[in-house]
């Protein structure tokens, strides 16, 4: 049986098949836990796939620090949901998130609002 997801790590509890937003922390120190909790909520999504929407938004406002090993957990996420024929997105992404992203070349393929630039 998966592992009960944080609420941190979902928007609404009751809509944890549906919705996801990224902890506040998404560094080394988090990473099991949060993987753990990641591949819960895929388990719950095949409904969402089933429902035939592509886009998997993943709310990234509240992330206030990524390391390379968050940003692995995000690629390989992507990776999960790309395998099950759809797209992580990263809506309304914090500004540590957004440098991550960008600084490496991952804002065109996660990033929703890639166009924009990185705040200074």
């Amino acid at each position: 049986m998966p592992a009960p997801i944080p609420d941190t790590l979902v928007a609404d509890a009751a809509q944890a098949a549906a919705a996801l937003r990224l902890p506040a922390e998404l560094t080394i120190y988090t990473a099991a836990e949060t993987r753990d909790a990641w591949l819960g909520w895929l388990a719950g999504d095949a409904a969402q796939a089933d429902a035939g929407d592509p886009l998997c938004p993943v709310d990234a406002s509240a992330c206030d620090e990524i390391d390379a090993a968050g940003t692995q957990l995000l690629v390989a996420l992507a990776h999960s949901l790309a395998q099950r024929q759809r797209q992580l997105q990263l809506l309304h992404a914090s500004s540590p998130v957004r440098a991550a992203c960008h600084d490496l070349g991952l804002a065109d393929w996660l990033l929703a609002d890639a166009a924009t630039e990185v705040p200074a």
